[in-house]
């Protein structure tokens, strides 16, 4: 067995903290009003996502979790890359 180190020493830990996901709004709004849901409570309705998680989004208090994406992805029929663009780690403070 070798104790060589592994052939990569690429450190993934830096690039992860310079950047986090974030739910794009106006993308959100636009393809559910496209859908016919112009509000938070016809989102929740469609998405089964509760309403006031559903408005905490759209006010940008809080950011779904990986399940709500997923039922926000699946009910507009969209590609999640779409709605979830990367932030710059100061931004998102």
């Amino acid at each position: 067995m070798s104790k060589e180190p592994p052939a990569t020493s690429y450190d993934t830990t830096t690039e992860r903290s310079e950047y986090v996901f974030r739910l794009n709004i106006t993308m959100l709004r636009y393809i559910a009003k496209n859908h016919g849901d112009g509000s938070g409570y016809a989102i929740s309705r469609r998405t089964g996502i509760p309403e006031s998680s559903v408005y905490r989004y759209l006010k940008g208090e809080a950011q779904p979790d990986l399940n709500s994406a997923m039922r926000l992805a699946e009910a507009y029929d969209i590609d999640l890359r779409k709605v979830i663009k990367r932030v710059p780690v100061e931004a998102a403070a």
